[in-house]
């Protein structure tokens, strides 16, 4: 295995905090295809950390999840979250 293959993705989502509980669900749901955490700084933005096998999937979640809850996509943090 390469190392990119071995990297986490960070995508970060806007969302409305009586949302994160579905959304949450939503990712467990799905075989636990991401890792979703708040920002201490702005609780209403989940990053969520993707394992490179997942990335598609959770692309397509995402995707959906906008669709469905109008959240929207920012930009991820500088650093990784879990790190």
């Amino acid at each position: 295995m390469t190392q990119s293959e071995l990297e986490m993705h960070v995508r970060s989502i806007k969302v409305n905090k009586k949302d994160i509980g579905y959304i949450r669900w939503c990712l467990e749901s799905h075989d636990g295809i991401a890792n979703p955490t708040t920002r201490m700084e702005t609780p209403d933005i989940l990053d969520l950390t993707i394992s490179p096998h997942f990335l598609d999937d959770a692309e397509r979640l995402i995707d959906a999840l906008v669709k469905e809850l109008g959240i929207e996509r920012v930009d991820a943090p500088d650093k990784p979250p879990l790190l």
